[in-house]
């Protein structure tokens, strides 16, 4: 019977008390607020800047993923780049996801719980179109990163929501 060995993240988490500022593997980053999040969110539905939201998650983390796995050597499959960023996911606040197929050309993203989701039913209840721009572009970073294509290279697009009433998240990913 064969083993599944389960890679586990490494991070360092630094907080600057002089700026107040949090690090993780030497990156600025912001600890995750589902409310704070789901309010700026509304705010670029209401602007109609849905795409920024997707391109900046896209760029700030395939920086991180891609520093992480230069860091790590020993995070050398396909397999093991997918648990570290579903990992990487789950420790900034974002939630939960498990990734049913990554591929060269689509894939196919289940979120279980979402951070963004859960603040925007606390505020406004359920809606009527997806919410998961911040977590559509941590999907598309994550597959150009684990497979070490250009950023842009991949659309995610949330099918299902939990926002609309579904019990979780899906993302259809296609290959641009």
């Amino acid at each position: 019977m064969a083993n599944m060995i389960k890679n586990t993240v490494k991070y360092d988490h630094f907080f600057d008390e002089g700026t107040k500022r949090h690090k993780i593997n030497g990156i600025q980053s912001v600890l995750h607020c589902h409310h704070y999040t789901s309010l700026y969110t509304q705010l670029a539905i209401d602007a109609g800047e849905t795409g920024l939201l997707t391109e900046c998650a896209r760029d700030a983390v395939r920086d991180i993923l891609d520093n992480y796995f230069a860091a790590n050597p020993e995070v050398d499959s396909i397999q093991k780049k997918i648990e570290i960023a579903c990992q990487y996911y789950a420790l900034v606040g974002l939630g939960t996801m498990k990734v049913h197929f990554l591929g060269d050309y689509s894939g196919s993203v289940e979120v279980l719980s979402s951070h963004t989701d859960d603040g925007w039913m606390k505020k406004w209840g359920q809606y009527d179109r997806p919410v998961n721009y911040i977590s559509a572009g941590f999907i598309e970073a994550m597959f150009e990163a684990v497979l070490g294509l250009p950023a842009g290279a991949f659309l995610a697009k949330e099918t299902q929501s939990i926002v609309m009433g579904a019990k979780t998240s899906l993302f259809n990913v296609t290959r641009r």
